[in-house]
Order: structure tokens, then C-alpha cells, then sequence
């Protein structure tokens, strides 16, 4: 695997690792909140089992996380850098795309469209407004310099740890709350593996806005809910695998050559 780096528009580095595919097809991954291109690991396994299918496997670091350049999370920011990933791989001879998202991840990848992807999983997504307990997610220092300032900054604990902290501002927080579901997913052009787990702290609210939010997004996309996992999916990283092999060579087959 190659580590390579990619340079959005605004002239930030990305950070991401690169594996060749045996055609023209190639998975892009989009992780959550404050992750990286490894999301614990699970990216890493899924990349493994799409490579073994015959897809190249791009993994990136969002601005502001990981390797990447600094830059203030958001998602405005991580569709700039979805963009960006996705017109690098089309560069390396690899026209035909699926994006592969988690939690955070997915509302980038809903607002990107990049032009050559024709399909996307998404795993714990984000389909509609959610109310989170700030409170007892950040502590009340990094509350007050949200609120002073309008930035805080986060200490990195991903397992690679490559950057002391990442920063957030309260636009990022507006970005997982202030969703208006029918204009995010009326506007998805291309079909959507929605997969979430059924123990899930979250489940039954985001569950039930994928559900409202079904109709909205292209025929043939579809729910999955899995037995036994959690919003990381860890648990049952294998039934997600399956899953989304299924789907991406549904969907992508037809392209190979």
C-alpha cells in the first residue's frame, strides 16, 4: 500500500493510504467524527475484503484529523476533501467509484455527489436532525470556548494518534443538528446502502429518520439493520462486510473491464 497525499482546492494536504485494484473500480472511505482513515480499524478490515473483491481502496485522513493538514472541522470542509479524494482516484485510472462512509462521515459524503461515484454505503448514518447532550460530551472549558470564541480544540485519542488535537467550531456543531432531511437526501443523485446496528445507543431515533428518510433517496436504495451491532459496527464488522461486498458488486460490476 502506498501513502499518498492529495491537495484540496482551499491548499490543504490530505493524508491518505492508497491500494491499486485489479480493474477501474475503487472504494473511497469517508470516517466519523474526529476519526481517521483507520475509523478503529474497521476501515482497514473493509478495505481488505473490497480489495480482495477487485476494487482499489482509498482511505483518507479529513482535513483537521490524522495526518492531514490542520484545518477546523466541518463538514463544508470534509466535502471540499471528499471532492478532492475522488478526482484523485479518477486521475489514477480509476473512473467508476462507490464511497464507503461512517457516522460523521456520511453527511459529507450525501452533500458531496462527487461525479464518478455511482453508489455509497453508509454505515451508522446521520439522515436527519439529531439533539446531542454537548454537555457530557465536551467538557465545560471547551464549552465555554465555543461559546466565547467559537472554536475549541479536541485532543486526538485515535490508536495512531498522528496530531495533538483537532479543532472544532460552532458551525460544526450546527452540522449534525440543523439537518433538513428532505433537501440532504432529495438531492442524492445515486443509490445508498443505509446499514445500522440494532444496539445502537442512538438506534431507534437514527433508525427511524433513515426510515422517514428512505423514500427520499434514489429507487433500489435500501435499510439494513444488523443484529448484535453497535453504531461503531465492530462487533459485526463481518455482516457489514457482506453487506456491502453484495451491494458495491451489485452496483459496480457492470463498470468493470
Amino acid at each position: 500500500m502506498a501513502e499518498v497525499e492529495i491537495t484540496t482546492p482551499r491548499g490543504v494536504t490530505l493524508a491518505g493510504t492508497f491500494e491499486p485494484g485489479a480493474g477501474t473500480t475503487a472504494v473511497l472511505f469517508a470516517h466519523g467524527f474526529l476519526s481517521d482513515r483507520h475509523s478503529s480499524l474497521r476501515f482497514d478490515i473493509l478495505a481488505s475484503a473490497y480489495r480482495t473483491a477487485g476494487h482499489a481502496t482509498l482511505q483518507i485522513d479529513f482535513s483537521g484529523c490524522g495526518a492531514s493538514g490542520d484545518d477546523v472541522v466541518t463538514v463544508a470542509n470534509e466535502i471540499e476533501d471528499l471532492r478532492s479524494a475522488s478526482a484523485w482516484l479518477t486521475e489514477q485510472g480509476y473512473p467508476v467509484q462507490a464511497v464507503h462512509a461512517h457516522s460523521f462521515g456520511t453527511l459529507a459524503a450525501l452533500r458531496a455527489q462527487p461525479a464518478d461515484v455511482v453508489t455509497m454505503v453508509l454505515t451508522g448514518p446521520l439522515t436527519g436532525p439529531m439533539s446531542y447532550p454537548w454537555e457530557e460530551i465536551f467538557s465545560p472549558g471547551q464549552l465555554d470556548d465555543l461559546e466565547v470564541h467559537g472554536f475549541t480544540r479536541i485532543p486526538d485519542d485515535n490508536e495512531a494518534a498522528a496530531r495533538e488535537f483537532s479543532v472544532i467550531s460552532r458551525q460544526t456543531l450546527a452540522d449534525y443538528s440543523l439537518i433538513d432531511q428532505a433537501e440532504l437526501l432529495g438531492g442524492v443523485r445515486v443509490p445508498v446502502l443505509l446499514v445500522h446496528g440494532s444496539e445502537d445507543e442512538e438506534a431507534t431515533e437514527l433508525v427511524d429518520l433513515s426510515r422517514e428518510g428512505l423514500p427520499l433517496l434514489p429507487p433500489g436504495s435500501r435499510l439494513e439493520v444488523v443484529d448484535g451491532a453497535g453504531h461503531g459496527m465492530k462487533s459485526r464488522i463481518d455482516a457489514v462486510a457482506e453487506l456491502a461486498l453484495a451491494w458495491v458488486d451489485q452496483h459496480l460490476s457492470a463498470y468493470r473491464h
